[in-house]
């Protein structure tokens, strides 16, 4: 598996939306960061979820679009035994 392969079993909606939460949470502490002294420096801990939202939204892109194709397939398998069953009546 690839670094940027989706793992079928993971919901990478739910994962984007963690990531891009303590992304912003990280924003804003290293924007208190030059107006606060009591939150100086904590945005270091949080910085680590910036790329891995990057990362996190190219997977999830792939994931989508893997999704919407396995349910194309889906969606044409289902409408060919639909004719053929009309083709027998």
């Amino acid at each position: 598996m690839g670094m940027f392969t989706p793992s079928p079993t993971i919901n990478y909606d739910f994962v984007s939306g963690v990531y891009a939460f303590f992304s912003s949470v990280c924003l804003l502490l290293s924007v208190l960061h030059f107006y606060s002294p009591q939150v100086e420096g904590f945005y270091i801990v949080l910085v680590p979820f910036v790329p891995s939202l990057v990362w996190a939204l190219v997977v999830r892109r792939r994931w989508l679009k893997e999704r919407t194709a396995e349910s194309s397939k889906g969606d044409a398998a289902a409408d060919d035994d639909d004719n053929e069953a009309k083709k027998e009546k």
